[in-house]
């Protein structure tokens, strides 16, 4: 069984760890833009929970994982971490109620994480994180089934996400091209090794002098555009993605306890913008020009 502690410790660990191999994860991101800031936006993400967690006081596994889901959505950076607060979510509202979680609850909430994600979406991608996460839950269900405990059908899980990583390569052609793995599924990788308290790393990261020749520096949208909208009214979330959608791409949007996040890579940052505006209060604004990141 898995306790709120475990849960929690497990997060920060996670954090921990993604900051430890944040470099060769940028290193290696060339999908869907080459900007070189998935491991940073990921460690961004996993940390600013890991700070609200680590102060939370004692309560059932449901209920802490709850708080991590609205932390994750506040603290998202980038697509890789917004994708990633998408899988937490749904993981959290699949273990609402629960004290402890077992392998059963385990297996079902990685899978409905992984529907989360691809539901949020507005085009899911094969061969990045959603690919990584799905066999994960596949593996996990597999191993529940069969009468693991929770570490061990976690721990399959991880086995799941290892094999699905190494396919990614030869899923998506920006990736073939370059030799590397899905940055963002590399990321989700150290993460749950670091949840696991394993920390071994697999993926070889390209050096930055050879990766920054061989990759174009033009994109078709330029700005990675985030914010977080307060609103009061109850939103339909796939019409604000439809809409943003026509904007740009790498269009994700996600909503907690009346927060929404949002992210869409864009060359009209106002009109994304003025579209949240229209529904409430915005904060956390960022705005990155893609094109002389990847420069």
């Amino acid at each position: 069984m898995i306790t709120a502690g475990m849960l929690k410790n497990a997060i920060i660990s996670a954090a921990e760890n993604i900051s430890r191999y944040s470099e060769e994860v940028d290193d290696i991101n060339v999908f869907p833009v080459p900007d070189g800031d998935t491991g940073t936006n990921l460690t961004l993400t996993l940390s600013g929970c890991a700070k609200v967690v680590a102060n939370l006081p004692d309560m059932s596994a449901g209920e802490l994982a709850d708080k991590a889901a609205g932390a994750f959505l506040r603290s998202a950076r980038g697509n890789s971490g917004v994708i990633f607060s998408l899988i937490f979510k749904g993981f959290a509202k699949s273990i609402e109620g629960l004290d402890e979680i077992d392998a059963v609850s385990l297996a079902k909430a990685l899978e409905a994480g992984s529907d989360e994600a691809y539901a949020s979406i507005e085009k899911p991608t094969e061969g990045t994180m959603l690919t990584v996460i799905r066999l994960a839950a596949a593996k996990a269900s597999s191993a529940a089934a069969k009468g693991c405990t929770a570490e061990e059908t976690f721990m399959q899980a991880l086995a799941g996400a290892e094999a699905s990583l190494k396919t990614t390569t030869n899923l998506l052609p920006a990736l073939k091209k370059h030799g590397v793995v899905d940055a963002g599924g590399q990321g989700l990788i150290h993460i749950m090794r670091g949840m696991a308290g394993a920390d071994k790393s697999s993926a070889k990261a390209i050096p930055k002098e050879e990766k920054s020749a061989d990759i174009p520096h033009s994109t078709e949208y330029i700005y990675c555009t985030e914010f977080l909208i307060n609103s009061p009214y109850r939103t339909d979330i796939a019409s604000l993605r439809s809409t943003l959608s026509g904007f740009g791409n790498s269009t994700a949007v996600a909503e907690h306890s009346g927060i929404i996040k949002v992210h869409v890579h864009t060359n009209s940052p106002d009109k994304a913008l003025s579209t949240g505006l229209e529904l409430g209060e915005l904060s956390d604004i960022k705005i990155d020009n893609m094109r002389i990141q990847s420069e």
